[in-house]
């Protein structure tokens, strides 16, 4: 009994012990399998995350054992560290701010040309050029404006001196324009006192002619009371002298000898130096002497020839027969006449206007110092002023009066115009002074008629 009762007791404390190392393998299995399953999730977590870093088919990449080398020298930091270092140190260098990304870089240079598909040293290579461009553009650009600076500061000098050049022509120009006024306002005040002068001398004149008209009215009503006595002794003388003519020649006539022959293409004339006959002077042939009687408009007529004396005899001359009418030939009793030819007076002529003496169709003033000259040489005289004893006024054609200069004119123009308007006034005022004395006035023509001249420039 007792045997059994020990060999049951080991039985059961061996059976005791197995269960509780069971117990205790089981509950040590419970938490190692516990751990070792916290392990497996770590590990795959770790994994998992490892993989966001790195895949497990890029670790053998040499590129990425470069990086893991140069991060484990780099102060032995990890990848991950050494990456995001690097990056930050980049973007500092490129944009200034190690916070930026690539997205940020890629928003940054979203606005250069060529971003999208040049690396940032392509893109700065070609930033260099286009600088490099831009400054030798400059260079030629300052280059030019320098030579641009120098050519107007050339320009202006040349512009100055033009201005200056110019005030000084306008400044001479005022000068004269101003000497011109001065000596314009001394012409006008000159004129303006010359005109009172005549406005007094005009006033004396219409007085003294008016005090002359009441003495010439009393001489003619003395005259008439005169006159009716002559009258009455007139008609008793004609009584008297009924059988008896008293008839003059009138001097009109202007006879002053005769043709006394007819030569080859000569004539003799009866009058000689004893009748003061020169060589040169002229003669008009007549038919007689009725043939000079001028016409009701105080026209001479024209003659048959005209004669040149070529010698000269004590009572004769000898003549060339200068010009002839066809057809009505010079023959011997013919009569000779030259107006201002006489051998006991001496004509006197006044000579105005413009004259053709050249007879080359233009009429000047000059041309009259021709005909003063004509007449002095045929024996004639020529005075300035009609008086008493004129016997001819001989007018040209009638100056012409120009328009009136404008108050800016110059003085010579001024001057030219009142010279002329004077030659107007004169021509117009001769006229009628010897429209009102009867005085025989003739033309240019008249007067060759009359003396037998051919101007030279108008003979055939």
């Amino acid at each position: 009994m007792a045997g059994r009762t020990s060999t049951s007791t080991g039985v059961m404390v061996t059976i005791v012990t197995l269960a509780i190392t069971t117990v205790g393998f089981f509950v040590a299995f419970a938490v190692f399998y516990g751990k070792y399953s916290d392990r497996g999730r770590l590990l795959q977590q770790a994994q998992t995350d490892a993989a966001d870093i790195v895949k497990p088919e890029e670790r053998n990449r040499d590129d990425i054992q470069s990086l893991v080398a140069e991060a484990k020298k780099d102060g032995n930091k990890s990848l991950v560290g050494y990456l995001v270092g690097s990056q930050g140190a980049i973007m500092e260098r490129v944009t200034g701010a190690r916070s930026d990304r690539l997205s940020s870089l890629a928003t940054k240079l979203g606005n250069v040309q060529g971003a999208d598909s040049a690396n940032l040293l392509t893109l700065v290579a070609n930033r260099d050029s286009e600088l490099a461009a831009l400054r030798s553009q400059l260079a030629q650009a300052d280059a030019a404006r320098a030579a641009a600076l120098k050519d107007l500061e050339n320009e202006v000098g040349r512009v100055g001196g033009i201005e200056q050049r110019h005030q000084e022509t306008v400044n001479a120009l005022t000068a004269e324009v101003q000497q011109y006024r001065a000596e314009i306002e001394t012409y006008r005040l000159g004129t303006d006192q010359y005109k009172q002068n005549l406005d007094a001398r005009l006033g004396q004149t219409t007085n003294s002619a008016a005090e002359e008209r009441k003495r010439l009215q009393d001489q003619l009503t003395s005259v008439s009371n005169e006159s009716a006595i002559l009258k009455g002794q007139l008609q008793t003388l004609r009584a008297d002298k009924a059988n008896e003519t008293l008839a003059g020649s009138p001097e009109v006539s202007l006879v002053d000898g005769t043709v006394i022959g007819i030569g080859s293409g000569q004539a003799f004339i009866g009058i000689g130096s004893r009748q003061k006959v020169s060589l040169g002077m002229t003669f008009t042939v007549y038919a007689d002497a009725t043939a000079l009687r001028p016409d009701a408009e105080g026209n001479y007529p024209r003659g048959k020839a005209t004669l040149e004396v070529i010698s000269v005899d004590d009572n004769s001359s000898t003549c060339r027969i200068t010009s002839e009418v066809r057809g009505n030939p010079v023959v011997r009793g013919d009569v000779i006449a030259n107006a201002i030819y006489d051998p006991t007076k001496v004509y006197k002529f006044v000579v105005f206007g413009n004259f053709d003496a050249d007879r080359d169709g233009l009429p000047t003033a000059q041309e009259r110092q021709t005909i003063a000259a004509n007449i002095a040489s045929w024996g004639g005289s020529v005075t300035d002023e009609i008086a008493g004893d004129t016997d001819f006024l001989v007018l040209g054609e009638r100056p012409i009066l120009p328009p009136n200069p404008s108050s800016d004119a110059p003085l010579p123009v001024v001057e030219e115009f009142i010279r002329r308007r004077r030659d107007v006034e004169r021509y117009d005022a001769l006229y009628a002074q010897a429209r009102s004395t009867n005085l025989p006035v003739i033309n240019e023509n008249r007067l060759y008629t009359l003396t037998g001249t051919t101007p030279a420039a108008a003979r055939r």
